[in-house]
């Protein structure tokens, strides 16, 4: 083969090779940087192990962990290359939103503790910036409400107590004019309020159960900021002119959860 032919050979095979393996090694290093950086769900987590392990000829630190979602289901992991401070001990722990649910997930710790008390249940974390339910609820409303839902609650009267066990009829129309009741055990109650506080999730494919706010987040502040329907982020209660004002697609998709159950 001649000299041109090689020069030739070389430009229509290695470059476009070259070319590719550059593309995919870009392409690497930006979904890793979106896994690390891109919309991700925080929660508190406690440490359940710490220890050494053999890996590659290396020997690597490694942290196991649960997170509790909704008081019952436990989502476990492990953080690698990372040496907590003692089983027992509360971190926080984030994982993307567009990891794979069957998949392999990576977990991160977030090295900021400044804004710990933002995060109840769980919050969110984006661009090292960490939100809560509520402010991430109006910064991203449409990923919010396929991953964790919006809770609409309303003032329930209480009423048909069962003295046996305890138990309390909670009445009140939902956000579709429908007459609903809830049972709920008062047992334990000093003093019975005459209304309650009761959500669920617009989005029934998370969470279709109805919930009684526990006694702390049922005070004469929040029920007034109640009309027919109010919204609840975690413990904290805003009237629905507030939230649908700051935001309309929630407002939308309360809508749409009204045709939903109109159709059923």
């Amino acid at each position: 083969m001649e000299y041109g032919d090689l020069n030739e050979a070389f430009f229509i095979i290695f470059i476009p090779l070259m070319s590719l393996i550059l593309d995919v090694m870009f392409l690497s290093k930006l979904d890793m940087k979106h896994l690390n950086d891109g919309p991700s769900i925080v929660k508190k987590c406690k440490v359940t192990k710490v220890y050494l392990t053999h890996s590659n000829h290396l020997y690597i630190w490694k942290t196991d962990f649960v997170a509790m979602f909704n008081n019952d289901t436990i989502k476990k992991g492990t953080l690698s290359f990372f040496q907590s401070k003692k089983v027992g001990n509360t971190i926080l722990c984030y994982w993307n939103i567009d990891c794979p649910t069957n998949g392999h997930i990576d977990y991160y710790m977030v090295k900021n503790y400044t804004d710990f008390e933002l995060i109840n249940d769980f919050g969110f974390i984006e661009n090292k910036n960490l939100y809560s339910y509520h402010d991430y609820s109006l910064k991203k409303p449409d990923l919010v409400y396929y991953n964790v839902g919006f809770n609409i609650i309303y003032n329930a009267v209480g009423g048909l107590v069962d003295k046996q066990d305890s138990t309390l009829m909670l009445c009140f129309n939902d956000v579709c004019g429908q007459y609903k009741n809830v049972k709920y055990s008062v047992k334990g109650y000093k003093n019975i309020p005459d209304t309650f506080l009761v959500y669920r999730n617009v989005n029934e494919k998370l969470d279709s159960v109805w919930h009684v706010c526990a006694p702390e987040v049922n005070t004469p502040e929040n029920r007034a900021k109640i009309s027919d329907y109010g919204y609840i982020f975690h413990y904290d209660v805003y009237s629905k002119e507030e939230i649908e004002s700051q935001c309309p697609q929630i407002k939308n998709y309360v809508e749409q959860y009204k045709k939903r159950m109109a159709e059923k």
